[in-house]
């Protein structure tokens, strides 16, 4: 990878879940654990489905809603939280996998010098849990997950920490909802949205780019002479 000055490094940024990594139902069953632990029954996954972006706890506090038919207290989702936690821990690659032609398209772009980083809602731990259990950490240069800075998406914080840690001036954001267009937005960066996460998708005429494969977000670099 190029080793040039932060003026003519790009970043090519990219969300987790959703977009890098097909999680939903590791994540679907580490919330329906948790609900089952507080004696309630399990929830469709497709129901939290496009609150993955948002955290674990925006999940549960979903899923303990459905299940309950009310909301859950501070300290229903504390102790939920701990049992999801644990668990998705225990469980975090059962069916999780990077989405097709994921790792390529990262691949690819390394070799025409761009450096790339993951920028998650999910907490930094987790994700490099993840990622090192897929065997695919060693593709990112950074890992800036939900409490690795002051703020999470949709503020652009997380998004500038990326910029900064791989000393690039520029970049491209990868991702898959409304929360990943705004954390773009704010950044004042380009965003590429991928059609087959988990949204949800009101702003996806704010994206730059949409793209329904990880061919497809080749083909587009390759259009704009950017790989």
């Amino acid at each position: 990878m190029s080793s040039g000055p932060a003026s003519e490094k790009r970043a090519a940024i990219f969300d987790l879940d959703g977009t890098f990594v097909d999680t939903a139902e590791d994540l679907a069953a580490a919330m329906n654990h948790a609900l089952a632990d507080a004696g309630l029954a399990a929830v469709d996954p497709g129901a939290v489905r496009g609150l993955v972006g948002s955290g674990a706890r925006a999940m549960l506090t979903r899923g303990f809603a459905i299940a309950a038919g009310r909301a859950a207290s501070e300290g229903e989702l504390d102790a939920g939280m701990d049992v999801f936690l644990d668990y998705y821990g225990a469980h975090i690659a059962d069916r999780s996998q990077p989405f097709d032609g994921a790792v390529a398209f990262v691949e690819s772009l390394r070799e025409a010098g761009w450096a790339a980083a993951i920028c998650t809602n999910k907490r930094e731990k987790l994700a490099r849990m993840l990622l090192s259990a897929l065997g695919v950490d060693a593709l990112f240069d950074t890992i800036v997950g939900a409490d690795t800075t002051y703020a999470k998406k949709p503020d652009p914080a997380p998004v500038r920490l990326c910029l900064d840690s791989v000393g690039a001036a520029s970049g491209v954001f990868f991702g898959d909802s409304d929360t990943d267009i705004r954390a773009a937005e704010a950044a004042e960066m380009p965003c590429y949205l991928a059609s087959f996460g988990y949204g949800p998708l009101t702003l996806r005429g704010r994206a730059t780019r949409l793209f329904d494969s990880y061919d497809d977000a080749a083909r587009l670099f390759r259009e704009e002479g950017l790989a």
